[in-house]
């Protein structure tokens, strides 16, 4: 099954039937799953989805066609912030003071923390992410979202940087993991602004990052696929939860974990699915990656984009092209580039990131509005 968009990318041999349907029409989709998992007259043996906003829905089928692979009780802490974090701190893991988002929640909070931030339980992209501190903001945020404030939580502002860890994960043990760093916020996206990640190198932060992601992997007892797991270092060195996907993580981190382990997180997720043996490597190699999401619009892109023609560049997703016009992102996965790259620090990776920002900031001065 595969969006409308994207039917006639779907050819093989090995492909005994194509589904196309609307991405965003979710009984479409559930009825499409229904007709191909008899397909051919045979029961299907498996059910792969790899798009986040896809992996609750897939469980959910599987356990009705009794498909083998992970369950809705066994996704559900995966997805839904709330259920994460109290399965989480059940099993010793820091998170964030949280609640279900209701105004007397966000109000409790406040009286304790400076700031809170409500986020949608299911959600994804670093869409409707908002920081609330005080009444008005509050109330400002209840009314703009009265009719769906139960698919929103409520949770503790932690003032630090962000990091991730990517892991390919085989019984819930790392057997690959690397670890990168947020430069810019991840809502950057909202301003314009480009969103930088770096690579964190051997030393003590990468091990206290390493062993945070041990200890949240092992509440996920028999857990195998990938996970793109996000913390929060606080100015206190404290290490907090931000979340945990069962899923590669989005801007350049496939294409840096691949450079870094010779391992596809794709690759290494759709095997696990699959029930397939997991690819493995020798351990990082010594060299760093970093990518940068560049944002754009609204207007009309008048030139294209191009990243610098250099042999650091790792990987280039040009996403916006001339004469195409640009809504103007809406989350931040809606990028009109990202650029990876590798060097041999953080510094230098930093450098570079900022060579490819300045290189196609000509282009993106074309923008028309219109």
């Amino acid at each position: 099954m595969t969006s409308l968009a994207k039917a006639g990318e779907a050819s093989g041999e090995e492909l005994e039937s194509v589904l196309a349907v609307d991405g965003h029409d979710e009984r479409a989709l559930i009825e499409a799953v229904r007709f191909q998992s008899t397909s051919g007259g045979r029961q299907a043996a498996r059910l792969v989805a790899v798009t986040e906003r896809f992996l609750l829905l897939a469980a959910r089928l599987r356990d009705e066609l009794g498909i083998p692979g992970q369950s809705v009780a066994q996704t559900l802490p995966f997805r839904d912030k709330v259920v994460m974090k109290e399965h989480l701190a059940r099993h010793g893991i820091r998170v964030p003071a949280f609640a279900p988002f209701t105004e007397t929640a966000a109000r409790e909070l406040l009286r304790s923390h400076p700031a809170v931030v409500a986020k949608p339980r299911l959600g994804t992209g670093s869409t409707d992410i908002t920081v609330l501190r005080g009444e008005a903001d509050l109330a400002a945020f209840t009314a703009a979202h009265a009719d769906r404030l139960a698919d929103f939580e409520v949770e503790q502002f932690v003032t630090g940087r962000l990091y991730h860890v990517d892991s390919v994960v085989e019984d819930s043990k790392a057997v690959a993991a690397i670890a990168g760093g947020y430069i810019d916020e991840t809502t950057s996206y909202q301003r314009l602004r480009p969103c930088r990640d770096v690579g964190v190198p051997p030393g003590p932060l990468l091990d206290t990052l390493l062993d945070f992601n041990r200890r949240v992997l092992e509440a996920f007892p028999g857990f195998t696929g990938v996970t793109h797991h996000e913390m929060f270092v606080a100015e206190d060195g404290e290490v907090y939860l931000c979340e945990i996907a069962a899923r590669a993580g989005g801007g350049g981190v496939i294409a840096g974990f691949q450079s870094r382990t010779g391992i596809n997180l794709d690759e290494a997720m759709i095997r696990a699915q699959l029930g397939e043996p997991l690819p493995t490597t020798e351990g990082p190699a010594d060299h760093l990656t970093g990518f940068i999401v560049i944002y754009a619009g609204p207007g009309t892109l008048r030139e294209p984009l191009t990243a610098p023609d250099e042999p650091w560049v790792l990987e280039s997703q040009i996403l916006a092209e001339p004469g195409k016009v640009l809504a103007g992102p809406q989350n931040c996965n809606d990028a009109a580039a990202i650029v990876s790259v590798r060097g041999d620090s953080p510094e230098e990776v930093v450098l570079r990131l900022d060579q490819v920002h300045a290189h196609m900031a000509a282009s993106l001065g074309s923008i028309s509005a219109g």
